[in-house]
């Protein structure tokens, strides 16, 4: 009898050691899968900087949303009859703060300065500590908090801001950026707590049909308001065959792939991790810039993107040990 409780406790030792180790890989996956959407969303500003000598904002931002839904849609058609009360209730909050993220920015960048809409979006690093806290009360440790902090200082050189005498301008602009920074925290937390147990293409589908809606909106009412006589945003659109299939291809990879890829990745990273690693794509943007030459390099650049990276580690590490 004790031959057999000693083979069996072996055993299940042996199964848990194997369990883990399969997690752990796939941990591993998720990490390099996240690094992967960081360089491709560090990329694609200088991408769809081509796309938009055909189209305007507004547009691009409609017809990549419509080609990553109908993609989506083809994706998950055979496990369409999934959806349940589960999905919706996750991806219509999430999906329409990201939506509405969008729109602020859209809104908001006429009246700041790039600078600052680059600094005020990654006020999600220090979001989704807090959100997480309020949904799954998850106490952020010292190292989240020294993560999220350095996130932020490192964003804020990358941007490349300065106080004037009379401190830092605070507009409508700034105001609708910030929000906008804020919207995109409550997706990443809502996605790292809630979607886990979701199939991640029907999730993001969902989410990119609220977007496709949000978008359509977005850009009648920006091509009808008009200020001074000019449209905010008059919608342009172009048929040409290479432009559209560079959209395609740029949506699929961009949106559609590293959406998915991101999501499910979410799985198995902490949301506060996820919400520090992405501002580096900004870093990736700058780097490639300079290797291009269509930017000069700048002590802002290395400095910013220094300490983005250091945040990133500590984020990491927090992340290792807690798990």
């Amino acid at each position: 009898l004790r031959g057999k409780i000693k083979t069996k406790t072996i055993m299940n030792t042996e199964k848990t050691e194997i369990s883990e180790e399969k997690t752990n890989r796939k941990r591993v996956f998720a990490y390099a899968a996240i690094i992967f959407v960081v360089f491709v969303w560090g990329v694609s500003p200088l991408l769809t900087s081509y796309a938009l000598n055909y189209y305007s904002a507004t547009a691009y931002s409609l017809v990549g949303a419509i080609i990553s839904g109908v993609a989506l849609l083809i994706i998950c058609l055979p496990r369409l009859k999934e959806l349940n009360s589960a999905y919706f209730k996750v991806a219509v909050p999430t999906g329409l703060f990201n939506a509405l993220a969008n729109l602020l920015q859209k809104i908001g960048l006429p009246y700041t300065t790039p600078t600052h809409y680059a600094f005020l979006e990654n006020l999600s690093c220090v979001v989704v500590p807090i959100l997480l806290f309020v949904f799954i009360r998850k106490k952020p440790s010292a190292l989240t908090v020294i993560a999220s902090a350095s996130c932020l200082a490192g964003c804020f050189v990358l941007s490349g801001i300065n106080f004037s005498a009379e401190g830092l301008a605070v507009g409508k602009g700034e105001i609708l950026c910030a929000l906008a920074g804020v919207f995109y925290g409550v997706n990443i937390a809502g996605t790292g707590v809630y979607a886990k147990k979701l199939y991640a293409p029907l999730y993001v589908m969902l989410q990119t049909w609220i977007n496709v809606f949000v978008s359509l909106l977005t850009a009648v009412i920006l091509n009808c308001v008009k200020i001074n006589g000019a449209a905010v945003s008059p919608f342009v659109f172009s048929w040409d065959i290479k432009a559209l299939a560079f959209v395609g291809a740029l949506t699929l990879v961009s949106s559609t792939l590293c959406w998915i890829v991101r999501t499910h990745a979410m799985k198995f990273v902490n949301a506060s991790v996820v919400a520090v690693m992405m501002p580096f794509s900004a870093v990736v943007t700058g780097i490639v810039s300079v290797l291009t030459k269509t930017d000069a390099p700048s002590l802002n650049l290395f400095l910013g993107g220094g300490i983005v990276l250091i945040a990133t580690i500590l984020s990491a590490i927090d992340d290792i040990r807690d798990k």
